[in-house]
């Protein structure tokens, strides 16, 4: 499942910017909200996901993937049908079974819960998001893809419970959106989200995807740079990419790009990015049902998220700068 945007600011988006649950009746549908937090000990991304196998089935779950440092990657996805599903028209708020996505007290807050594992977490609004996709991007006969970058950055509290012990933690936490009444696999092969910050606190990101033999241009891919202060500096279209450094990922067996160089602005601007060290790669077949891999793997042949650290070097009249972060590719086929 892959999660990713530029334009207004504040706390709800309008319009085609609008990241609250927003139902679709074509079997493609699927919406997804991605959180991530980090600080000295902790990587987690954590994710809800409401989709239609069949028009109307409301097939929602969560997954989340923690690295704590030193200790091994946990990764699971829980899955649920309409009977424990709730949303609220109008609102920011998801239920799947004991698990909740909402507003709450001015804040995003999330509540996941596995057998050992069990995280609370609030995310501080902040200023300036970003649309990939600039609202929904069309992919023909009336479909669609919607990708946003709601939070980025944002101060994060919480609590994270490892079977008696809890912990409280404070960190650097963002949300990702995702909406789409088309497939992926029909029209994508790899997806990639980029969010990095700079020591004078201009926020860089790059994302999009690459796509099939069936998506006009080959690939759809965006770059944006937020100030200090949440003000849109500059978006601009991936106009080619330069892949200087290849790799084999050792998990997926995928090949994908180490280190590549991005123009855009009629190429006067780059941008490179180079991946530095791993954080976690997972095949998202891992820990799901018999029924659920059976559907995964009709659409996605090997369905892998690979995150690393990664560093990023701005060549632009407009802003200049290095940045580090995180760079998350989401591979469906090769």
């Amino acid at each position: 499942m892959v999660l990713l945007a530029l334009g207004v600011f504040g706390l709800f988006p309008l319009g085609s910017q609008d990241f609250k649950t927003q139902f679709q009746p074509e079997e493609g549908y699927m919406q997804a909200w991605n959180f991530t937090f980090r600080n000295d000990q902790y990587q987690i991304f954590a994710t809800f996901l409401v989709s239609n196998f069949g028009p109307g089935s409301q097939n929602n779950g969560v997954s989340m993937l923690l690295k704590k440092k030193g200790q091994p990657v946990f990764y699971s996805t829980r899955e649920f049908d309409a009977d424990s599903y709730e949303s609220k028209k109008g609102q920011f708020f998801q239920r799947s079974d004991e698990n909740i996505m909402e507003i709450k007290n001015g804040k995003y807050s999330i509540f996941m819960k596995f057998p050992d594992w069990e995280i609370q977490l609030e995310l501080h609004p902040k200023k300036g998001q970003v649309p990939i996709s600039k609202g929904r991007y069309p992919l023909g006969d009336s479909k669609f893809i919607q990708a946003d970058i709601p939070l980025s950055f944002a101060k994060a509290t919480g609590t994270i419970r490892f079977k008696d012990e809890v912990e409280t933690v404070v960190g650097r936490g963002g949300m990702e959106h995702i909406l789409t009444n088309h497939e992926v696999y029909k029209y994508s092969k790899k997806w990639e989200l980029v969010r990095t910050e700079t020591n004078d606190g201009h926020r860089i990101f790059t994302g999009g995807f690459i796509g099939n033999e069936n998506f006009p241009g080959g690939y759809f891919r965006r770059v944006a740079i937020l100030g200090p202060l949440g003000n849109l500096i500059l978006e601009a279209n991936v106009e080619k990419a330069e892949v200087l450094e290849w790799e084999k990922e050792p998990v997926s067996g995928y090949t994908i790009p180490k280190k590549e160089v991005l123009h855009f602005l009629d190429n006067s601007c780059t941008l490179e990015v180079k991946r530095t060290k791993n954080i976690a790669s997972i095949s998202a077949l891992e820990n799901i049902s018999t029924f659920l891999r059976f559907f995964i793997q009709l659409f996605f042949a090997k369905p892998y998220q690979i995150h690393s650290s990664v560093e990023l070097k701005l060549d632009c009249s407009i802003y200049s700068g290095s940045a580090k972060g995180i760079h998350s590719n989401y591979l469906i086929n090769e």
